[in-house]
């Protein structure tokens, strides 16, 4: 157990100094170097030499110097860390922005976004249904695969990545009757560790893309004292919608999956006294009325 509990503490450790301490010391150090440039003098490379010179010689011929010195790399640390806090915090309202989760004012541009996406999903979709029709296996391939690079579902969000992230719960509504959000508290609890691990990490990897889209926020608003933050802020935020939208394809084929693997499991857990399973088109709708106990 001691070894154990070492071993634990070390990679937490180890996540902590790559997540948090490490682009919180970049994060400074770009402040640092942006408050003493400022817009006018962007690139003078002698202030960055005299300010890092500065630094390195903070009191070296003071005879507290060696307290100054720790002081100062406290501070860095604790900047650091209060930095990389606040960018995993952005992260939350990064998520909710690219999943297309928008605050009220920004409702309707959401609705008409939503209703373009809808239209060329309706219409994709009807290139299918003709082709399948026609049996015309070679074409309906490729244009399965546009409809589903619009969305797996008929669109109900504005973003890709909302309909991405939406889509385990409709189609699995849809297959088996279930409301996934009652249900996977109770399917969570019965899943192996063999695969609540790369559930685990698929949702942390989505985690660690918006938190870079939060990186990406605090450069672009240090960006109004030093433009160049502002390059870096809109890189960072280009990076972290990429990864954020293979994140969630990945962890929302994960939960899908999960539940398709493991909905036996919940049945067996939750048969009746005969022990005999429901009928398939009513197991999710039996299920859901037990999950949600009358609300």
């Amino acid at each position: 157990m001691t070894g154990f509990l070492a071993e634990l503490g070390k990679k937490l450790a180890d996540r902590w100094v790559a997540l948090l301490v490490l682009p919180g010391l970049l994060f400074t150090a770009v402040a640092a170097a942006a408050v003493t440039l400022g817009q006018r003098h962007w690139a003078d490379a002698g202030a960055l030499t005299a300010l890092v010179g500065r630094v390195a010689s903070t009191g070296a011929d003071r005879p507290d110097g060696l307290t100054r010195t720790v002081l100062l790399l406290v501070g860095l640390l604790v900047a650091s860390f209060a930095s990389g806090m606040l960018a995993r915090a952005l992260g939350v309202p990064v998520e909710h922005a690219l999943a297309g989760r928008w605050p009220r004012p920004l409702r309707g541009v959401a609705g008409r976004l939503r209703e373009r996406r809808r239209r060329a999903w309706t219409r994709a979709d009807q290139r299918c249904r003709e082709a399948r029709d026609a049996g015309d296996r070679d074409a309906l391939g490729d244009l399965v695969r546009r409809r589903n690079g619009i969305a797996l579902i008929e669109p109900r969000c504005p973003t890709w990545i909302g309909d991405r992230l939406t889509a385990p719960a409709v189609r699995v509504r849809d297959e088996y009757g279930l409301d996934l959000g009652f249900a996977w508290p109770r399917l969570w609890l019965l899943l192996p560790e063999s695969t609540r691990t790369p559930l685990t990490e698929g949702r942390r990897r989505l985690d660690d893309a918006t938190a870079l889209g939060g990186w990406a926020l605090l450069y672009l608003a240090l960006g109004s004292v030093w433009w160049p933050a502002a390059v870096a802020g809109a890189a960072a935020g280009l990076v972290a919608w990429r990864r954020s939208r293979a994140a969630a394809a990945v962890y929302a084929e994960l939960v899908e999956a999960a539940v398709d693997v493991h909905v036996g499991d919940l049945l067996d857990r939750f048969a009746d006294d005969s022990g005999v399973r429901p009928a398939r088109p009513q197991w999710g709708a039996e299920l859901t009325e037990r999950f949600r106990k009358g609300v």
